[in-house]
């Protein structure tokens, strides 16, 4: 698979942008269906998700077993700190570490970890946060791969959950 991502032409890929007040968005569909289809198989049949006290997360205080399956790879030695765990990065398995390339062709950035959330079924989900944990650097963005069904990607301004005069009501559109 990590040779047909390299067939990707990056300058045919075409980027929608929002800018809007606290978000700086660029998104497109960078891998075709027919792709995307063979990779999320491919990941299938690669990935080990995290058991154990890894599949669970703190939620104010308390315990609770995470919602979805997760696994972390990247570069030796880094580890991520979210919600009371510390999640180590495994070793980079060829199926990621193709992705991760693709990341590089498209947007010049060279991550070093990932955090793979696979989401089984309609249950399964991940919860209102920030990503302002201290180990990312605010400037450094974020990316996000989705493969497989399509699913709701909703993203909030941090003013709309202030209380009283000072929530921001976000307009739709």
């Amino acid at each position: 698979m990590a040779d047909k991502l390299k067939e990707i032409e990056i300058d045919k890929v075409t980027w929608k942008s929002i800018r809007e007040d606290g978000l700086d968005l660029d998104y497109a569909v960078a891998i075709p269906r027919e792709k995307a289809n063979i990779l999320y198989g491919e990941l299938e049949k690669t990935l080990q998700y995290f058991t154990g006290d890894l599949s669970k997360i703190k939620v104010f205080g308390k315990i609770h077993p995470l919602p979805r399956q997760q696994v972390a790879y990247g570069d030796p030695g880094i580890t991520y700190t979210y919600s009371g765990i510390t999640v180590p990065a495994l070793p980079w398995p060829t199926p990621v570490l193709a992705i991760r390339d693709l990341l590089f062709k498209l947007k010049g950035i060279l991550y070093d970890f990932v955090l793979v959330n696979k989401y089984r079924n309609g249950n399964d989900h991940m919860g209102e946060h920030r990503d302002n944990e201290p180990e990312l650097d605010p400037k450094y963005p974020i990316a996000s791969v989705s493969l497989g069904q399509e699913r709701v990607f909703v993203l909030k301004h941090k003013d709309t959950r202030k209380p009283g005069p000072n929530r921001k009501q976000i307009p739709p559109g």
